[in-house]
């Protein structure tokens, strides 16, 4: 044995989740877990560590395995097929009533040597007879052991298996597989998930430089009759990840079946579309914003009935606070940029729930979902467990031992490392040992990593995006160590039961309650073809009084497993599904009306139509028209390079990333209107002119050029002095430099009439980095005053800053702020104002909105501006980005909406439970410190774990040793309850986007916006009527691409419209839909009139600028 320094084992990175609430479990349960002396499955995966397999060895060693479900014998019930890592697989046969034979040894399944992992059920030779394919792995020193296995059915209860006659006996460690019909020619075809050595830390593959070549590349294999082809390259997916599960669905809805792939590690998930030619594209970087890291188990449902496939993913992030942080070891920053940098996307340890956009583009909204953290998941399922017509998910999560526990990793590399040293003084010259586990005891070294078996997870679908935790609710709370799992009707009373592979214990059997517990109906569908011809692909379409739901067919989901072939729609209280049509692989369709309720629907594809019909109807006029690349005002923002984390690291977003400032008026009195959009620092800002034929030409590039120091972050044209001609008046902001530098002057550029600036002078103006300007003559003397609004102090968040009041004085602007609004003063960190005669006085007053405030009223009282103390907007504070106004209810009065965070965001909040700040100089050293808190489990904890935490204050690690104890501390252990008493202390309320009521008399009704507007924060939006129906509508645009990289992005935003109806109600239509696709960091909008037509301006930091036209 080599002396020097060995590696342990790979331990993983974690990350904060939201906080959900312990449930208690009702009386009577949804689901009943059945007792195998009942069922007759008694199936163990039985996995135990010895020196020849074991977690130092193999990083897959406690994943587990897999469950199929197939009416192998044609029976009309669904048998069971488990797979077996370090046992034989196992056949169940259904005898009905949840009773099942084990028929493994009689029906030839045979117990080959080598590590199970994936079963998948499919009819391989179309002779109408379901066949078993099993995936294998481990075993790098035996690659015959790692083949996988394909038992064709004989039709007689009996298999035989014929991998090597079908050329698809891999050897190259396959987590999976899934049949798919991907060309169209009426055979399967194979998909493998093939993966390089996934090795532990005592594996020879440990720490090898690049395990992504093409010796280890996914396979496709077509069916070509008897045998299959391996048409890996010429497909197009000859690419290398870590994958662990894969989806066979039709993503972009054209009727061809693409490829979802789910990857472990730094591996970016994979897309491929479907060609229509044999091949595939890759897509994932155009058509997914953000992806799970360590993506585990996948499944692809219609979760919200518009007849768009979702993709569900899982990751491995704790939701418990202690889990959470006694297995994190923090971020490696560098590491996180350098998978962005090298194409893999932005990666987050979180579970990702991807809505489909319409457009070959997908929003992760797990977050909102409240589905973002399970543990360490594997299989997640996507059905309708309730038949209330919403599909639910089940997650099974749980590892055998914690092998990312920092603590036990500690301990395991002492006890190696001693034991090493000990031996190697009793033994100077060596010895005869053929491993580590010679002289170290492999049990005790085990039993180091601890070991908590875990709850599986339920979610109920609650409409409207939201899914609600029921798990013990349902009866579905029993603590296992849980892997792959499949739905069934095993008991054909028309809802779905569950079926899970254990480790170390009985495969749990829940059967569903549903038809004993509400009156909710079904409609179950069976489709067949006369010739056996695949029918993986079928999209099927129902509606009812409640609208439309939409299911497509598809070989496996979750993680190694395979679900029942049949299609299960839930309908709720419906009894009977007004139409239903299914669109066939083969492009014939079906059409049937008025069909009845809670029945098994037989349907055959050689009965089809001739006549095809398009999968998704566009049921809205696209209102707009993207014409960014004909648009002759060609700019592109972009930021300069700058590390806000340098100054404060424990910051929890960028601040210097605001821009860019986007401006529109009529320059030189010409009746077109022109527009200037703001630079970043270094960069020039842009003046465009507007044509007579509707194009633009940029003017005065030489005085603007001048001016590209500072970094634009808002901007107005305001006729200042009063002479007819629109000037110019810039924000500057950013967190580049100290306070006070000059790069954060606000502008005022003076309009000669022809179009021309130059610098006027503000007099007593701040040096603050801003965020707004606003102007009004708030004080009816006949020219336009200033508010401004201070953003923030330059590497001193959360520290209030200033706003000014901008007085005119003949054309003089003047800062009158301690004179006539004072209280403006450190008033906070502001985002946005709108002036609004709120109360109805004829004055304009002053509203305000900022991150960690409350929306504050400024009252105006003969040109005093006095803050209100306001009850109905006391509990309104938040990371507010935006406001604006408008008559929205049609009752005479200015009522409000207000775009906070979102709530799809990492941070949860409430006024019970606050998210909330503290900064103070916690270790006397000089610098402010940033402490975040929030809530998990009713007690309130720091939200940054013990790595992040001590990097920022490194005396932690003096009152600290361990990260099971920071992980078990509260925040005021932390950090001492007088030093929190003394420090800067803001909380927050609310993360939601708002529609503010104004009820008259100075009383306001606050009300959230509907979901699809919680998907981001919204930084900015334009009050029209757009769709012309004399009703005031939103349009919307936001997203937060500056998070500290522990955090997912705010990036599921793409332009929304929020149609009103006159009455305070509002119907949100996405981006996609309407032709208003804005996806980028889009911060400003503004309306242009080109050409007589309005036109939408969308200023995107550090991208281009957007231009669409209204039809």
């Amino acid at each position: 044995m080599k002396a020097g320094y060995l590696p342990y084992f790979i331990f993983i990175l974690f990350i904060w989740s939201c906080n959900t609430e312990e449930e208690q479990r009702p009386a009577q349960t949804h689901f009943t877990l059945l007792k195998s002396s009942d069922t007759g499955i008694d199936f163990v995966n039985k996995i135990k560590d010895d020196k020849d397999k074991s977690i130092f060895l193999y990083a897959n060693f406690y994943g587990g395995a897999g469950v199929g479900v197939g009416d192998f014998n044609n029976d009309g019930l669904q048998d069971l097929f488990f797979a077996g890592n370090m046992v034989p697989d196992k056949l169940y046969l259904n005898k009905g009533n949840m009773v099942f034979e084990d028929r493994t040894l009689q029906s030839g399944i045979q117990d080959i040597p080598g590590w199970s992992t994936g079963v998948t059920v499919a009819d391989v030779t179309n002779d109408g007879y379901l066949d078993i394919y099993v995936s294998r792995e481990l075993y790098d020193e035996n690659p015959a052991w790692r083949k996988n296995l394909l038992y064709i059915n004989n039709g007689d209860g009996t298999f035989k298996e014929q991998a090597e006659a079908y050329n698809i006996a891999n050897d190259q460690r396959t987590r999976h597989a899934t049949f798919l019909d991907y060309d169209k020619d009426g055979r399967l075809d194979l998909f493998l998930l093939t993966q390089p050595p996934n090795p532990g830390s005592l594996s020879q593959y440990f720490n090898t430089d690049n395990l992504l070549i093409p010796e280890y590349t996914l396979r496709l294999y077509k069916n070509e009759g008897n045998s299959f082809k391996d048409v890996t390259t010429s497909s197009g997916i000859n690419r290398t990840g870590f994958p662990n599960a894969v989806s066979a669905s039709d993503l972009n809805n054209d009727g061809w079946t693409d490829l979802y792939v789910a990857n472990d590690f730094y591996a970016p998930d994979f897309l491929f579309i479907n060609n229509q030619d044999g091949t595939f594209s890759s897509m994932e970087k155009d058509a997914l914003k953000q992806t799970s890291y360590y993506s585990m188990g996948v499944d692809v449902a219609d979760i919200n009935n518009d007849a768009l496939l979702d993709v569900f993913v899982l990751d491995m992030v704790a939701e418990d606070n202690f889990r959470l942080k006694s297995n994190m070891s923090g971020m490696d920053i560098s590491s996180f940029w350098k998978v962005v940098e090298d194409g893999g996307g932005y990666q987050y340890m979180y579970n990702t729930l991807q809505l489909n956009n319409g457009n070959e583009t997908f929003s992760n909204i797990a977050q909102y979902a409240n589905m973002a953290a399970t543990d360490w998941s594997w299989s997640n399922l996507i059905a309708d467990f309730d038949n209330d017509g919403l599909k639910d998910t089940y997650v099974t999560n749980g590892l055998l031992r914690d092998i990312r526990n920092t603590d036990a990793d500690k301990k395991i590399a002492n006890y190696i490392n001693t034991t090493r040293m000990d031996w190697l003084s009793k033994n100077p010259n060596g010895g005869n040992i053929n491993s580590i586990w010679d002289i170290v005891d492999l049990e005790k070294a085990v039993s180091m990593i601890p070991s908590q078996p875990l709850k599986n997870y339920a979610y109920k679908n609650m409409g409207d995006l939201q899914f609600k935790k029921i798990s013990n609710d349902w009866g579905l709370d029993s603590e296992s160590f849980s892997n792959g799992s499949a739905y069934a009707d095993l008991d054909n009373d028309g809802d779905l039961d569950l079926v899970v592979n254990n480790i170390n214990a009985e495969a749990f059997i829940y059967r569903n309650n549903s038809e004993n517990l509400n009156d909710t109906n079904y409609l179950r569908i069976q489709l067949t073809d006369s010739e056996n011809r695949p029918l993986f692909g079928t999209r099927i379409n129902i509606y009812t009084a409640d609208g439309l739901q939409t299911q497509e067919t598809t070989n496996v989901r979750g993680i190694y497993s395979t679900s029942e072939p049949l299609v299960h729609f839930g309908i709720s209280g419906n009894t009977k599904v007004d139409s239903l049509v299914i669109s066939w692989p083969n492009g014939k369709s079906t059409v049937k009306q008025n069909i009845a309720a809670n029945q098994v629907l037989k349907l055959s594809m050689d009965k089809a139509d001739e006549l095809s019909r398009p999968i998704l109807v566009n049921t809205h006029d696209r209102l707009f028209k993207d014409i960014t690349e004909s648009f002759t005002a060609n700019f592109k923002h972009q930021e300069n390079n700058f590390d806000d984390f340098e100054k404060q690291i424990l910051l929890p977003h960028k601040l210097s990333q605001f821009g860019p400032a986007l401006a529109v008026g009529d320059i030189n009195n010409d009746g077109l209107e022109d527009f200037y959009i703001g630079g970043a620092a270094e960069q020039r800002p842009q003046l465009f002119v507007q044509n007579p034929d509707g194009g633009f030409s940029a003017t005065n590039e030489s005085f603007w050029t001048k001016e590209s120091a500072y970094e634009d972050i808002d901007a107005l044209f305001v006729d200042i002095n009063g002479d007819g001609f629109k000037d110019l008046y810039v924000v500057s902001g950013g967190n580049a430099y100290e306070k006070n530098d000059f790069h954060y002057t606000d502008r005022l550029y003076l309009n000669n009439g022809t179009g021309g600036f130059k610098k006027g002078a503000i007099l007593n103006g701040d040096r603050a980095s801003g965020s707004v300007v606003k102007a009004s003559d708030y004080d009816n003397d006949g020219d336009m005053d200033l508010f401004v609004g201070g953003r923030h102090l330059p590497h001193q968040y959360p520290n209030p800053t200033s706003s000014a009041l901008l007085l005119n004085d003949n054309g003089q602007l003047v800062n009158s702020t301690a004179t006539l609004a004072k209280e403006l003063q450190e008033i906070g960190m502001v985002t946005d104002a709108v002036w609004s005669d709120y109360d109805g006085d004829q004055d304009l007053d002053l509203i305000l909105t900022g991150e960690w405030m409350p929306i504050t009223i400024f009252d105006n009282k003969n040109g005093q501006l006095t803050k209100l103390d306001q009850p109905d907007l006391e509990k309104t504070k938040g990371w507010w980005f935006s406001l604006e106004h408008g008559d929205f209810d049609n009752d005479g009065d200015m009522d409000y909406i207000a775009g906070n965070l979102g709530l799809n965001y990492k941070y949860k909040t409430s006024s019970e439970k606050p998210f909330d700040i503290y900064y103070n100089d916690f270790d006397t050293n000089g610098n402010g410190d940033i402490v975040l808190g929030y809530y998990n489990n009713e007690k309130h904890y720091p939200l940054r774990g013990f790595s992040c935490s001590s990097q920022q204050i490194p005396g932690l690690k003096d009152k600290i040793k361990k990260y099971d104890a920071f992980a078990s501390l509260e925040l005021e252990e932390v950090y001492g309850e007088e030093q929190l008493k003394n420090s800067l202390h803001y909380i927050t309320d609310t993360f939601a986007s708002v529609y503010i009521e104004n009820l008259g008399q100075g009383k306001f009704k606050i009300s959230p916006l509907p979901g699809l507007a919680q998907l981001t924060n919204i930084n900015d939006m334009q009050v029209e009527d757009y769709n012309g129906d004399g009703h005031t509508d939103v349009l919307i645009v936001g997203n937060l691409f500056v998070s500290e990289i522990e955090t997912p992005r705010n990036d599921a935003g793409t332009g929304l419209l929020l149609l009103g109806n006159g009455k305070g109600d509002f119907t949100p239509l996405r981006g996609a839909k309407i032709g208003f696709y804005a996806a980028g960091d889009a911060k400003r909008i503004a309306t242009i009139k080109v050409s007589g037509k309005n036109h939408i301006l969308v200023g995107n930091n550090n991208d281009v600028l957007q231009s669409f036209q209204l039809r």
